[in-house]
């Protein structure tokens, strides 16, 4: 089949309502086959060291149970930390829709094509525009609303609805992965594992939802190098597979931590002094200040994910904004990509 006619099939579904039935079973299929690909991936090319994926599975089912929304939080080391990362979950929840993510995808990567565009959407990918379109856009707005659909009626809608049509209200509560780092990050040696600063995008979100998501942290190393950003050759192909290591002693290590549920009450305060703003223009200082500090407190916990991983302590200046507001002067540290062109901006309101 060519690719023209993938694509204008995957169009024609597209014509659908994102939960109707043909569209659905494509997107599951897509997921499914995705999952087994990436568990392939993960498990045949490397030594993957992963802790606390039975206790997510449970996070998970409790969560449906109860009718709670779902945020996973990581750092961001790789174009392929997702879907890679999914590949750790068992494979029958690969095949339960009920058990697949959302994800915030960038539209300048994701969506550049009818044919990527249709093939990201159909992925549970939310097109979200980053560098300048801030916090106030059609991707976080629903990204609120699979976390907490009851929030339909209070979420400030930020853009035209038809173009980014809201998903229905009758979805259940979903669950949702961002990274709060909005790009690759690969910091060379001594800082390859320290964290850059989270946007404002997860603050949003964690302030916004009615009803508060659980909130997981997770950390994970290893496929930085194996997809490394400053590879001039195989550059869309991971090096583990163009120069694959059948001896398993010979592997690359890769290692992925998810912490514990954050509780009920580690936003408790930042959620009620949000409330209390509700009525206030929320792009005051305040509510800057107040995003600034919930953002600081998922990192927080992302980095305590890190910590219990045995790693070496984080450079202080990276959780700073201030630290990269001049990218061209950072002393002694360099970072693999796209630092210091235009396409990276530091310090905007947005976070």
């Amino acid at each position: 089949m060519s690719h023209a006619t993938i694509s204008s099939a995957l169009s024609f579904l597209n014509r659908y309502p994102r939960t109707g039935l043909l569209y659905r079973l494509g997107g599951i299929t897509v997921m499914s086959i995705t999952g087994l690909l990436s568990r392939t991936f993960l498990y045949g090319f490397h030594n993957v060291n992963a802790c606390g994926v039975d206790q997510f599975v449970q996070v998970l089912e409790r969560a449906k149970k109860e009718g709670r929304g779902v945020l996973t939080v990581s750092n961001h080391i790789s174009v392929v930390d997702d879907p890679v990362i999914w590949g750790l979950l068992p494979i029958r929840k690969m095949f339960d829709p009920t058990y697949l993510r959302w994800g915030l995808g960038a539209e300048n990567i994701c969506f550049t094509t009818e044919f990527t565009s249709n093939f990201f959407s159909m992925g549970q990918v939310l097109a979200t525009w980053r560098f300048g379109a801030g916090v106030y856009q059609g991707a976080v707005d629903s990204a609120i609303l699979l976390l907490s659909p009851s929030t339909r009626d209070l979420v400030r809608k930020t853009t035209d609805t038809e173009t980014h049509p809201f998903p229905p209200s009758s979805l259940p509560p979903q669950w949702i992965h961002i990274f709060p780092e909005s790009l690759v990050h690969q910091a060379y040696p001594p800082h390859q594992t320290s964290m850059k600063y989270f946007h404002w995008g997860v603050s949003r979100i964690i302030l916004e939802a009615e009803k508060l998501p659980v909130i997981v942290p997770i950390f994970h190393q290893g496929l930085d190098t194996v997809f490394p950003e400053d590879r001039k050759k195989f550059k869309y192909i991971p090096r583990t597979v163009v120069f694959p290591k059948w001896k398993k002693e010979n592997r690359v290590n890769l290692r992925f931590k998810f912490g514990a549920p954050l509780s009920e009450s580690f936003f408790a305060k930042e959620r009620e002094l949000w409330k209390s703003l509700a009525d206030k223009e929320h792009d005051s200082e305040e509510s800057w200040n107040l995003r600034s500090k919930v953002a600081a407190l998922v990192r927080e916990a992302v980095a305590e994910v890190r910590k219990g991983m045995g790693l070496s302590d984080e450079d202080p200046r990276f959780k700073d904004p201030y630290f990269w507001s001049n990218v061209n002067e950072l002393s002694g540290v360099k970072i693999a990509g796209k630092y210091g062109s235009s396409s990276v901006k530091v310090i905007e309101k947005e976070g």
